[in-house]
């Protein structure tokens, strides 16, 4: 009789037991549900930006498109102001060339005339009529005065025409390098459009990842409810400190790992650990195999009940040397490492559990 009640206290108190070890699961599933409601927050955001960078892009173009019209029509509109300019050099020289004649020619008609002066003084008798002269001088003078006219209206035209065509090639000078700037802008915003989706397809990624998860995990829950554990245990190892399960660097550690980039936050239950494939991995205490297959996104992956309340986890391993049931030692070989399931680079990922609650292992190994 008294065994029987001993009986049903044990099983009272693994119901109890088992029910906390539930609720836990259930907690996490709320998390991985949180997490994924933020990813998808994230997607949102991402295509937003994606259409506003589009919106930028097609802007950025048109400026581009305006901007080499502009430069179309300048170098037109230089075309005909070079066109004028060179007329009115061609003018201005021939104008020039016309008064240096006359010049000469009224010299010639002054020196002509003071000859002719000269010797009516010297010979009376011979005195020559110069009213004729005078006439032509005078006509050559306002030949002169004329032409004087005609040059000063064109290098004012010329320097007018001048100014309108360093205008048009500097105006062109400036919009070509708008123009190269603007071509800059969009190369620039299709990286930013690329990295965008590039993020939306990661985020997506890990969105399908943690659904993927929260079913497993839900799965678990449900296999979980039908479980029955005792919680008679010590929760003492063999030793004060465990061994390390592997030879390697700790890549991530144990808690919240935050993305400031993704502005996400995962939940890491225990440490990663990198190593090169086919490395040792060893049981850190004495034990009994309760789990040795390929599970989801841990790959390859070995679970060890250690008969004291505590469970450890090796996953992404590429090889299993134990199978289910068997009783293995501390410092036993279980497994070669590997990239197996989610992991993104070779390690393992370990894991200590305490009643099913994950817990630093960092705190327990030598």
């Amino acid at each position: 009789m008294l065994k029987i009640k001993l009986i049903g206290l044990c099983l009272l108190l693994s119901v109890f037991t088992f029910a906390q070890n539930l609720d836990e699961k259930k907690i996490q599933l709320d998390e991985l549900n949180k997490k994924i409601d933020e990813e998808s927050k994230l997607i949102e955001e991402v295509e937003q930006k994606t259409k506003n960078t589009k919106e930028d892009i097609n802007s950025t173009k048109s400026k581009k498109n305006k901007a080499e019209k502009k430069i179309n029509q300048l170098k037109k509109s230089e075309s005909s102001a070079k066109g004028k300019l060179d007329e009115t050099m061609n003018k201005l020289d021939l104008a020039n060339r016309e008064l240096s004649d006359l010049h000469n020619l009224c010299e010639l008609e002054f020196n002509k005339l003071c000859l002719a002066h000269y010797l009516s003084m010297i010979y009376p008798e011979k005195r020559m009529d110069t009213k004729l002269l005078s006439s032509i001088i005078q006509q050559t003078t306002a030949e002169i005065n004329t032409r004087d006219d005609e040059k000063s209206g064109l290098e004012k035209k010329k320097k007018k025409g001048t100014k309108i065509y360093e205008d048009l090639i500097w105006t062109r000078i400036v919009t070509n390098k708008n123009r190269k700037k603007y071509s800059s802008q969009v190369a620039s915003l299709n990286e930013i459009l690329l990295d965008y989706e590039q993020e939306k397809k990661a985020a997506e990624q890990r969105v399908d990842e943690l659904k993927s998860q929260a079913a497993a995990l839900d799965e678990l829950i449900t296999k979980l409810q039908a479980d029955i554990v005792s919680d008679d245990y010590s929760y003492k190892f063999s030793t004060p400190k465990l061994i390390w399960p592997a030879k390697g660097t700790v890549i991530k550690e144990f808690g919240e790992q935050k993305s400031d980039q993704y502005k996400v936050s995962l939940l890491n239950n225990g440490i990663d650990i990198g190593l090169a494939v086919g490395s040792d991995i060893m049981a850190v205490d004495d034990g009994v195999i309760a789990f040795a297959e390929w599970y989801n996104g841990a790959g390859k992956l070995v679970v060890i009940d250690h008969q004291n309340g505590f469970y450890t986890l090796y996953s992404h391993n590429s090889k299993l040397l134990v199978s289910k049931g068997d009783k293995i030692f501390r410092n036993q070989v279980i497994a070669l490492s590997g990239m197996t399931g989610s992991a993104e680079v070779p390690s393992v990922h370990f894991e200590l559990r305490k009643r099913g609650t994950p817990i630093d292992p960092q705190e327990y190994l030598e």
